[in-house]
């Protein structure tokens, strides 16, 4: 294989390349990183800028920015490198400037109107960016074309949700289920279809049956306790995302479930230790900030509450919660604190 390629010819950039894109299959973008560095040392090739600006983003070491510019470097020795052109599209998608990744999965479908990926792309810039019924369309396509793509079917999924075709969601998340048992994206999708219809006790169960058939799984077990937590049952949905935060896969976001459902049981306490927790992570979530803010409200700490506040708005808290936040500060007897946050605000 590309290892013994490597040892048999160590300088050999083809063969760093190989291992690298070989490693990044099996053991990850941080082992593969250092295959293309250690491949640019030796010679510079688009495949070798492409494999570390992809796999330094995806592991942290280089922002999406750094990434963007060894790509732009890859694309001044080769104009027409598609792999290229849809990488800087993800990185922008994953930067959450949709308009900026629709731009260059358009671009990599101007030389290459058959490119899947580059249509799949900007079907998720175009969702994204709000414009369901066209990501809808490009999902279509994709899936004219290859009609096993599996996050090609998720994702058309989310859309038909999106666009309020709840039952026709359902139906393909049965589908789904029925055509790749084993994954847990068709049970999710089935459930959430459902708690679109109104039909919780039945999304509920999907994820009981989805953890008898599956095991025990970080993604079931969140949207499980998001669903409880939906249908207020907020001490079960709270015993469902302590399972979920043992196991591996666990982020700011069950983190931050947890905080919410606590909230929610007016468990104090709790709401700003896992709120803490999830700002530990590294992700400055606004809603970690707001918890946070109402937990020291209701534990006599207005004062940093309010500053605290002032985070979660300056880290994009949407407006609407001016007014919860108030009735917050209400509740625990501080009714000039209320009216001056409205002013500030």
């Amino acid at each position: 294989g590309y290892r013994a390629a490597a040892a048999a010819d160590p300088q050999s950039a083809d063969a760093w390349n190989g291992l690298g894109w070989a490693l990044r299959e099996t053991e990850g973008d941080a082992a593969a990183y250092q295959a293309f560095e250690t491949s640019l040392a030796i010679d510079v090739s688009v495949q070798g800028l492409g494999g570390k600006a992809a796999t330094g983003r995806k592991s942290g070491r280089l922002t999406g920015g750094e990434a963007r510019e060894i790509l732009g470097a890859a694309l001044s020795i080769d104009p027409e490198y598609l792999w290229a052109i849809r990488e800087i599209g993800w990185s922008h998608l994953d930067d959450g400037n949709p308009e900026s990744a629709a731009k260059s999965f358009g671009d990599a479908l101007a030389i290459d109107a058959t490119d899947t990926n580059a249509r799949y792309g900007l079907g998720r810039a175009s969702l994204k960016s709000g414009d369901a019924e066209t990501a809808l369309a490009l999902f279509n396509d994709v899936l004219a074309d290859a009609p096993d793509d599996f996050a090609a079917r998720v994702y058309r999924i989310i859309t038909l949700r999106e666009l309020d075709r709840n039952a026709q969601a359902l139906r393909d998340s049965d589908r789904l289920i029925a055509d790749f048992p084993t994954r847990n994206s068709g049970y999710i999708e089935r459930a959430l279809s459902l708690l679109a219809l109104e039909r919780r006790a039945e999304a509920i169960e999907t994820y009981v049956t989805a953890e008898e058939k599956l095991g025990e799984n970080n993604s079931l077990l969140y949207w499980h306790a998001d669903a409880l937590a939906t249908d207020g049952q907020f001490r079960q949905a709270l015993h469902v995302i302590d399972r979920a935060l043992t196991l591996s896969g666990a982020d700011y976001s069950d983190h931050l479930l947890k905080s919410y459902i606590a909230l929610e049981m007016k468990d104090y306490a709790t709401t700003r230790s896992a709120a803490e927790a999830s700002l530990a992570t590294g992700v400055s979530d606004p809603w970690a900030h707001y918890y946070i803010a109402i937990s020291m409200v209701h534990s006599g700490e207005t004062t940093e509450g309010l500053t605290q506040f002032g985070k979660a708005m300056a880290a994009g808290l949407p407006d609407d919660r001016i007014g919860a936040f108030a009735k917050e500060l209400v509740s625990a007897g501080k009714y000039v604190e209320a009216a001056q946050l409205r002013l500030q605000y």
